[in-house]
């Protein structure tokens, strides 16, 4: 009876090992070395599987092929044949008898029969792994070695049938607790990621909003010079007061939407707050400026040209833009300068875009004309 045992302590053991092994991946933010730690944790997976041999009326089913199951499931074929480096070389060491033929039925087969079942998405944690895959894939395993054995050795008897459908159900088992662990890591990853973009975007505009578009723009401006275009939706006061805010809602989120679409693809665009848009820009040339300025005004009455045609009031928006000096300036000081280019395109008329760059060589004209005079 303590044969019995056995594999039920391997199958503990190695929910174990991969409770442990989702806990480190989660905290350690090992992602952009994936590629080569799944790999290596799957093996020695396999390896300690290896060192918990189990009787030999229940040899045909090794518990060490679960952590390819995993393997080639969630990463694909290619890191599923990674993962069988180390437990193949460790079976060529330990000179396992019949060890070619172990490899190419324990490890190289799962490999490929699992890795039919990869999806892209299981990977990323996006999309949760079904039940049904884990079945299918110990099953078509099960039968493969049930189908090998039965040519090798002419018969099987009844009792030792027996034995190999405790341990496909051992397998089953453990591969669906394996696959439940994963999938509730996924759905924690997946509410985190959720909360972390409720956190960082305008609920009405699904644009970024200004918490998340600060430290972005800083850490840009600390690697090369940025323009920022303060952008403001005209007469949306009066818009508000003849459709109602509802309709100045949706409008809110036409405009966004226009924006987004039209501006340059290496930009970003945030909602900074009431009709109010800010971008952050990779162009400093005053003219390129001017003119992206003036598209994006056109761009705006354009699309909202025939929106209520027969009322006075019109859609329009208005951009203030300042250039960063240097590296060394302080991005508010860069904001605050593109919002008073801002107020100064409201006060000449709206519709329009001004540099800041501008309004100063303007004052300063002004100023050494009343000095002359």
């Amino acid at each position: 009876m303590n044969e019995y045992l056995v594999p039920l302590t391997s199958a503990c053991t190695l929910v174990t090992l991969n409770y442990i092994a989702m806990k480190v991946r989660s905290r350690m933010l090992f992602e952009s070395y994936e590629q080569f730690l799944a790999p290596l944790l799957t093996g020695l997976a396999c390896i300690i599987m290896m060192l918990e041999p189990l009787p030999e009326a229940l040899g045909l089913i090794d518990l060490r092929s679960l952590p390819i199951f995993m393997a080639g499931l969630r990463y694909g074929l290619p890191v599923a044949l990674l993962s069988t480096v180390l437990p193949s070389g460790f079976s060529l060491i330990s000179h396992e008898d019949h060890a070619w033929f172990i490899i190419a039925q324990d490890l190289l087969a799962p490999a490929l029969i699992s890795s039919l079942f990869h999806n892209k998405e299981y990977r990323s944690g996006f999309l949760d792994i079904p039940i049904r895959h884990a079945l299918q894939i110990c099953s078509y395993v099960f039968l493969l070695r049930l189908v090998i054995y039965g040519f090798l050795a002419s018969k099987l008897t009844w009792l030792y049938a027996i034995d190999q459908l405790f341990m496909l159900a051992i397998m089953s088992a453990a591969f669906i607790v394996i696959t439940v662990m994963v999938n509730d890591e996924n759905k924690s990853w997946r509410l985190q990621r959720q909360l972390e973009l409720q956190a960082n975007q305008d609920s009405l505009t699904k644009l970024p909003n200004l918490r998340s578009f600060m430290p972005i723009a800083a850490n840009a401006l600390h690697k090369r010079r940025i323009s920022i275009m303060m952008i403001d939706l005209d007469n949306f006061k009066q818009y508000n007061d003849q459709f109602g805010h509802l309709e100045g809602d949706q409008l809110l989120r036409d405009v966004s939407s226009v924006l987004r679409q039209h501006i340059d693809e290496q930009d970003y665009i945030a909602r900074y707050g009431g009709e109010e848009f800010i971008l952050l820009s990779t162009e400093t040339d005053p003219q390129r400026l001017q003119a992206y300025g003036e598209r994006l005004c056109s761009v705006v009455i354009e699309a909202f040209l025939h929106k209520h045609q027969h009322d006075l009031t019109s859609i329009t928006v208005s951009i203030g833009i300042s250039t960063a000096d240097s590296l060394e300036v302080d991005l508010k000081r860069v904001i605050f300068e593109a919002d008073q280019a801002l107020y100064e395109s409201k006060h000449c008329g709206k519709n329009r875009s001004t540099l800041y760059a501008d309004m100063q060589t303007a004052s300063a004209s002004i100023a050494n004309h009343k000095k002359n005079a």
